[in-house]
């Protein structure tokens, strides 16, 4: 579960979030949507930890994002988010992209963590793209890519 509590993000006099309140229950998928400029990627930043925010608390399953002392980058394995730029490797293969991940940051063999990707590339429609690279992939299907690795 994510909850999100009265949150305050600026960037020196400008306040992009102002008094958020959030709660997404786990299993539920959530779109963010809104203006340009209207603070959804900074929200996103801030619950991944990697914008601070001056007021308020962000909590994912029962650990305070950023209570000093948390470790984010064992907090950011539980999150899967997709952002507006894709950061696929361009010079891997759509399977190199999504095991690559799993391997690094789980510790998975190589076997396991191809398993696990197939598995998310198939779900979203991508099993037959696995030797493909992103690059010579359309905006939608680079998309579902990054999805897959989320």
């Amino acid at each position: 579960m994510i909850q999100i509590q009265n949150v305050h993000k600026s960037f020196g006099d400008l306040e992009v979030l102002k008094g958020i309140d959030l709660e997404v229950n786990r299993g539920e998928v959530v779109s963010v949507i809104g203006g340009s400029g209207s603070g959804k990627s900074t929200l996103l930043y801030c619950i991944n930890a990697i914008e601070d925010i001056q007021q308020g608390r962000i909590i994912v399953d029962d650990i305070d994002v950023h209570a000093k002392g948390t470790n984010r980058d064992k907090l950011r394995q539980k999150l899967g988010m997709v952002f507006q730029q894709w950061n696929s490797f361009p010079h891997l293969t759509v399977l190199e992209n999504a095991s690559l991940a799993p391997r690094i940051v789980l510790k998975l063999s190589k076997k396991e963590a191809i398993e696990v990707a197939k598995k998310e590339l198939n779900h979203v429609g991508l099993g037959d793209k696995l030797d493909e690279y992103p690059t010579r992939m359309s905006g939608g299907q680079q998309q579902r890519l990054a999805i897959a690795r989320a």
